[in-house]
């Protein structure tokens, strides 16, 4: 059977979605204008809504910018460059991202990085200890973290 096609939404309905989908999880400036283009309303509209939901709050970029990085260095074990990449393109700003890095507990950061290292260390093939060292090395700074502290931790910390 064919999808009857939908009526246009007004502005207010998009608003409510648009509220709905801030609500949900903490979004950034950029993914609401994202998902604005997606309605076919005009561009003062767009414009009204998205400056609305700053006004009351439903979406902060410092906000998300925090949520973002506390999510990524503890579930996801994202390092620093990576989270701050990710940032960028979202469209936050440099300061802001500065501060919500800022916010990550070095202690923390550095025993999730060892968990990672120690996890991943089981299932190396390697013929030597430095090959073996290399490819941990290789794969923590493709998950974002520092080569210093990556090789810090490396060369700290028995493999075995």
């Amino acid at each position: 059977m064919p999808k009857k096609p939908q009526k246009p939404l007004t502005p207010d309905q998009v608003l409510d979605k648009m509220a709905k989908y801030c609500a949900y999880q903490e979004r950034c400036v950029k993914d609401v204008r994202d998902k604005l283009k997606t309605f076919d309303i005009s561009e003062t509209e767009k414009t009204k809504i998205l400056d609305y939901l700053q006004d009351n709050r439903f979406v902060n970029d410092e906000r998300f910018a925090m949520a973002f990085v506390r999510g990524k260095v503890n579930q996801s074990g994202w390092g620093v460059n990576k989270i701050r990449f990710h940032l960028m393109q979202k469209g936050i700003a440099k300061e802001l991202i500065d501060e919500a890095l800022g916010q990550t507990d070095e202690e923390v950061y550095r025993q999730r990085l060892i968990d990672i290292l120690k996890t991943k260390s089981k299932t190396i093939k390697a013929e030597t200890d430095f090959e073996k060292k290399r490819k941990l090395a290789a794969y923590a700074m493709q998950k974002g973290f520092e080569g210093s502290l990556v090789w810090e931790v490396v060369n700290g910390i028995c493999f075995a």
